[in-house]
């Protein structure tokens, strides 16, 4: 499965370089999105792979140690027989060490090669899933970008319309006379009109009747009776 997600590797590795100088629509997100449910797939299993590989490892482990435990047990008792000179039972003992020796060296070798398939898994679901964070990102990208070109095609209509309906020559003036109407009228004080030199003259003529109307209330005597 390792093998799949590197094809898809090497081939979106292509597709993502060249996404950045496409032109952005629906071929190329549907493209990506196609690209991104197959490396998600392919992550899926890896994924599996990884925990299969982890699981057989903690097998083949827990067999070899029970293989060494038999092993120690064995190697005590041919001991015990050696001391007793009962030498048939300690060779008998040693041969089963033997046989029990192959058995363990393969359980532990099968442990470094599990450990090593786990470790190159790990590395492969590394890598896919950072290209499946670029894709991502990719249809982020394209589909900010689409949103974008789709407000500046609608302000743009919007200004073509504007431009093929110019406003009538009038229509200023209408709301002008509108915005009148509902504001009220506008007040304005009565203009006062300006002096000429013959009604200063007059003034000036009533004013000293005025003072001299003044003076002779002043110095007339009272009447007597």
């Amino acid at each position: 499965m390792a093998g799949l997600l590197g094809q898809w590797l090497a081939r979106l590795g292509e597709d993502v370089a060249g996404v950045s100088d496409a032109l952005f629509g629906d071929r190329v997100e549907r493209q990506l999105d196609h690209d991104i449910r197959g490396i998600d797939d392919a992550l899926h299993q890896v994924r599996a792979d990884i925990a299969s590989a982890k699981a057989s490892r903690i097998v083949a482990r827990q067999r070899e140690q029970e293989l060494r435990t038999q092993i120690a047990d064995l190697t005590a008792q041919a001991e015990r027989a050696l001391r007793g000179r009962r030498r048939a039972q300690a060779r008998e003992a040693a041969e089963r060490i033997v046989a029990l020796q192959v058995l363990c060296h393969e359980e532990h070798a099968q442990v470094q090669a599990l450990q090593v398939r786990e470790a190159e898994l790990a590395h492969v679901l590394e890598h896919g899933e950072h290209q499946l964070r670029r894709l991502k990102h990719q249809v982020d990208i394209l589909r900010a970008s689409a949103s974008l070109q789709q407000a500046q095609a609608s302000v743009a209509r919007r200004r073509s319309a504007e431009t093929a309906h110019p406003e009538p020559a009038m229509a200023p003036a209408h709301r002008a006379r509108q915005r009148k109407a509902v504001d009220g009228p506008v007040s304005r004080a009565t203009p006062v009109p300006p002096k000429t030199a013959g009604d200063n003259a007059a003034d000036d003529i009533l004013e000293r009747i005025a003072r001299r109307m003044k003076q002779k209330s002043t110095h007339t005597p009272p009447t007597t009776r």
